[in-house]
């Protein structure tokens, strides 16, 4: 059954305040759980089960599938829909609300989801700060959110940037045009792995560490220089030890060059951030 016949059946209304896009095509469903390279190994949690597409698809390849759906509304249909799945488990509540700690004995965890667009921060600064230990995520966003969590230098690269790229190495899976989704966005979407990866985070403070990042990125239009003037008194002196030029632009520095930047001051000041 597609799509719009199950919402019709149940009478229901997608809602724009929840950020309501269902995915319409089960050929692009199967294509990202094959992408996710799920065994029958794996449990998978996902955000956002929505009318059940992706779900399912998770479903006939997994171990077991752990679904958030905030809209009870959803129930009747999804209950139907899984009444022979018995390793789908459906929780109508808020995945950002939810206890994270409790998945922490299981071995295979990914994560596979079309996550609400208007909350993928929230979702992903939960995901790294809480979860526990697991293998790679599978998430589709909005085209341009997703360039910028890819981005490394230049006009998409920002905080946002930053924050996902010292946790996780992010690489694109696929294009998914809007065509597919039900009510049409306006934008296409983009499918992103992220892969769970020591190489910075072992180093920094996360959140002191965004403070100083978010302080670096204060204007844009602004060198590296003047925006460290509210940290340091000194800016000169840290840029040249550093080797980064002073006219430097926030969004022409490397993420390992904001480490350095941010382990030298934290040094003079552990109390600065």
């Amino acid at each position: 059954m597609k799509t719009s016949e199950w919402l019709k059946k149940y009478d229901i209304k997608l809602k724009k305040s929840l950020g309501q896009n269902f995915l319409n095509n089960s050929r692009i469903a199967s294509e990202i759980a094959k992408r996710a390279q799920i065994t029958k190994d794996d449990t998978i949690i996902e955000i956002g089960t929505g009318n059940g597409v992706l779900t399912e698809e998770i479903a006939k390849r997994s171990k077991r599938v752990i679904s958030y759906e905030i809209d009870e509304r959803l129930r009747p249909l999804l209950e139907e829909r899984f009444m022979n799945f018995e390793n789908v488990e459906i929780y109508f509540e808020d995945f950002l609300g939810s206890d994270l700690s409790k998945y922490k004995n299981i071995e295979k965890l990914k994560y596979v989801a079309n996550i609400p667009y208007y909350i993928s921060s929230k979702i992903l600064e939960k995901i790294f700060q809480e979860s526990p230990k697991f293998d790679f995520a599978i998430f589709m966003f909005q085209k341009e959110y997703a360039e910028r969590l890819m981005a490394t230098s230049k006009k998409d690269y920002s905080p946002l940037s930053v924050f996902v790229q010292i946790y996780c190495k992010v690489e694109k899976i696929m294009d998914v045009s809007k065509s597919n989704f039900i009510p049409i966005p306006q934008v296409d979407s983009v499918v992103l792995k992220f892969i769970a990866t020591e190489r910075y985070i072992n180093e920094i403070e996360p959140k002191s560490f965004m403070k100083f990042v978010h302080q670096c990125f204060s204007s844009r239009r602004k060198t590296i220089k003047n925006n460290l003037k509210s940290v340091i008194s000194d800016p000169d002196c840290l840029l040249k030890e550093l080797s980064i030029e002073p006219t430097t632009r926030p969004e022409a520095i490397s993420i390992a060059k904001y480490i350095e930047m941010y382990k030298k001051i934290f040094s003079y000041d552990p109390n600065i951030f």
